[in-house]
């Protein structure tokens, strides 16, 4: 294992040597930090498998982030992930059923690609401010409270009963297409290593996909998943959606290198 990791650190120093002879303008950071997920979603109000569906629904989520950002001449691609460890409440979601807001395995993804400038190029102190096109993806888990339980057993038209009911989840994800604006402060202490700070902000206004599910264990250990979609019908989530929105804000301290 040691060997392996030797290798890899050798190529990657190659490879980095090889790329600054060349003259390669690469430069990017990698660092850690924060991120905040809102998101707004007005439904079709009406009947699913679930009951009737509100109108309104709004989820809020804190995390640890972490991310990396390459910059190559005028390009830029940055990629932030999130690891969500608190869901904000909210008085809205979309099925009316009860959540806790344990969030735990849920994830976030948000990527841009894009273009900008770096300012005072010829410092030790670079700016770079930079506009692009935004996709997040989004993927959360929260578990169902004992009222959502019997909830879900009224809907499943007898197919689960309280007296086997152990516990549940709800399990949602969403890909949204939008923009973004990324603004990042580096200093180095050497030709090619610094730090950074790094700011971001996506905002999202196109849902792609979009899936609701809610996974119900029994005692016996079977899993049953009742999906969220229109009553009597094969349309999924993103069906009943009128309109949605979504900002995803994140600011992380790191490593900035250059070639």
């Amino acid at each position: 294992m040691k060997k392996k990791i030797f290798a890899i650190v050798l190529v990657l120093c190659l490879s980095f040597s090889a790329l600054s002879a060349a003259g390669i303008d690469l430069s990017g950071d990698v660092g850690i930090g924060y991120m905040n997920h809102m998101m707004m979603t007005r439904y079709n109000y009406g009947d699913t498998t679930l009951g009737h569906i509100y109108e309104l629904a709004q989820d809020k989520y804190n995390a640890l982030a972490v991310g990396l950002s390459l910059k190559y001449s005028w390009f830029y691609a940055d990629l932030a992930i999130g690891f969500p460890f608190k869901a904000i409440p909210t008085d809205s979601f979309s099925t009316g059923l009860k959540l806790t807001n344990d969030v735990k395995g849920s994830l976030i993804f948000d990527t841009q690609l894009g273009g900008g400038v770096t300012l005072f190029k010829e410092t030790p102190f670079n700016l770079f401010i930079g506009g692009a096109l935004a996709l997040n993806y989004i993927r959360t888990k929260r578990n169902l409270s004992d009222t959502a339980l019997r909830a879900i057993e009224l809907a499943s038209s007898g197919t689960i009963t309280a007296n086997t009911l152990a516990s549940g989840k709800e399990v949602r994800s969403r890909l949204m297409l939008g923009a973004g604006v990324n603004v990042s402060a580096s200093y180095f202490f050497t030709d090619h290593i610094g730090i950074c700070l790094n700011l971001r902000d996506s905002f999202h206004f196109l849902p792609l996909v979009s899936h609701g599910s809610y996974r119900v264990r029994k005692d016996n250990g079977n899993i049953v998943v009742v999906s969220l979609k229109k009553e009597g019908t094969s349309q999924n989530m993103k069906d009943l959606i009128k309109y949605s929105w979504a900002n995803n804000f994140s600011v992380r301290l790191g490593l900035a290198f250059k070639l």
